[in-house]
């Protein structure tokens, strides 16, 4: 299944030099603008380094997108390769708290088994702001992949693997050879059937699969992995409810990663952090991509509703108020 799983690939690139690096990424067609701010953030910060980019994606990119990631080829001389999916044996899998494309990371090492022996997978919720060369002293021999510890993770709708270590699988620095060798992909999708199949078997890996693929590849890659410092994937909640004093990261950090549902991309983010992802939209193709306007959950359109009212904004404050009051008590 994943290697038919691509429909089409376009390749974008004005360099025949050998790449130094491989990333991927698993996004939704909706996803191009914060990927593009990603990859143009990852440029910037490594002029010295050959890097490809391979982006799965679900659906054709319009005219204008591939207009955008056209001009990063020309003005860093990178490559990006950009993969159409078929979503078809995905379909039986559960997505509810997450797009169908984190599945993607599934099908990618089986794609790039031609390209190189090692590659970096990352979630597009994500921002570099320092260059990747400690990545080429991480020693994968006999490992499967390098990821960083998740959380500590004490609030009750964490997902948690009892009596071991959770790693986030928004990084991953992988193994490509060794992936391939213990099937680790049939294996997840495996197990992610069968939970789908009978919710009771949960009980048996001891996870509640809320991180459904997450889950599945922290029970797969147990004691196949290393653990890597927290400055290749420093996760932060951009909540203003539980990180409001948060106002920097470490300064060895090399990519910040978004989690949670407030993103730095939304209109109605007005914390500190976000300005990372912001200083990298504004040297971007997608500069002038408007923020998103358009809140999906109760905790994102009541701060929506704050966001205008420090514009003075009382009528559009209001009417997010009563908006995220429905959604909230209307599930």
């Amino acid at each position: 299944m994943f290697e038919n799983a691509v429909k089409s690939k376009l390749m974008l690139t004005n360099n025949k030099k050998k790449s130094d690096f491989h990333i991927a990424f698993g996004i939704s067609k909706n996803f191009s603008f914060p990927v593009g701010v990603l990859i143009t953030s990852i440029l910037e910060n490594n002029s010295d380094i050959k890097i490809s980019f391979h982006i799965f994606i679900d659906n054709k990119i319009n005219d204008k997108e591939l207009k955008r990631f056209n001009s990063l080829v020309n003005k860093y001389n990178t490559d990006i390769f950009l993969y159409t999916i078929d979503n078809s044996d995905f379909l039986d899998l559960n997505d509810s708290e997450f797009t169908i494309a984190a599945y993607y990371r599934f099908i990618i090492p089986h794609q790039l088994k031609n390209y190189t022996d090692k590659y970096l997978y990352l979630d597009a919720d994500m921002i570099s702001i320092k260059n990747l060369k400690d990545f080429f002293t991480v020693n994968l021999t006999n490992k499967i992949a390098g990821v960083v510890e998740d959380f500590s993770l004490n609030m009750g709708w964490y997902p948690i693997l009892l009596n071991n270590h959770y790693f986030n699988a928004g990084m991953m620095y992988i193994n490509l050879q060794e992936w391939m060798k213990q099937q680790v992909s049939e294996k997840c999708i495996s197990i992610l059937r069968e939970v789908n199949l009978d919710p009771n078997q949960k009980e048996k890996y001891g996870l509640e699969f809320r991180c459904f693929d997450q889950d599945a590849l922290n029970i797969v890659l147990k004691n196949k992995i290393i653990y890597l410092e927290p400055k290749y994937n420093f996760l932060t909640n951009i909540s203003l409810k539980h990180n409001k004093n948060l106002t920097k990261v470490p300064d060895d950090t090399i990519f910040i990663h978004y989690h949670g549902f407030n993103k730095p991309w939304h209109e109605w983010c007005f914390h500190p952090l976000a300005r990372y992802f912001r200083h990298y939209k504004e040297i971007s193709p997608w500069q002038n991509e408007p923020l998103d306007t358009k809140p999906t959950k109760y905790r994102q359109m009541r701060l929506y509703a704050k966001y205008f009212i420090k514009k003075r904004k009382i009528f559009k404050a209001f009417y997010w108020t009563i908006q995220s009051v429905l959604k909230k008590y209307n599930k």
